[in-house]
């Protein structure tokens, strides 16, 4: 995958949750809690599943102690906000909140496609996924008027 595609995918998800990261057969898995974008699916949704097929990477790199964190478990314990992206060398770091703003770090994510999908499965295109943004964002300055 072109790393300004995943750069973009992980800008749409500002203020989400990184939450249930574990590896599959093909890759790495998570669900990012963005429930102001994902009820705009359908309601009653609270995420959005996104699949990293390998190669691919998933780590978090605290910014002050520089402690690198690999296992998924690890990263479950983990309340990770994104708050920011933009493209490295060869990945994409996300800048993220850890547990509420103790602790900052970057989310390294790489991978060779990806797949995003709602609650139930149902696939959602990149195109899709930053329509469903803008929609948003439209509606909210709208109404913030």
């Amino acid at each position: 995958m072109n790393l300004e595609n995943l750069e973009l995918l992980f800008s749409i998800f500002h203020d989400g949750g990184v939450e249930d990261i574990r590896g599959t057969v093909d890759g790495i898995e998570c669900t990012i809690d963005i429930m102001y974008l994902a009820e705009l699916i359908k309601p009653q949704f609270r995420g959005i599943i996104v699949k990293l097929i390998y190669p691919a990477e998933m780590f978090l790199e605290d910014v002050d102690t520089s402690e690198i964190i690999r296992d998924f478990k690890e990263l479950n314990k983990l309340d990770i906000e994104i708050l920011k992206t933009h493209i490295s060398e060869e990945n994409v770091k996300v800048f993220c909140s850890i547990n509420g703003g103790q602790s900052f770090g970057y989310l390294n994510v790489k991978a060779s496609e990806i797949y995003i999908y709602d609650p139930e499965r149902n696939p959602i295109s990149l195109e899709g996924l930053k329509e469903i943004c803008n929609h948003y964002w439209d509606d909210f300055s709208k109404r913030s008027r």
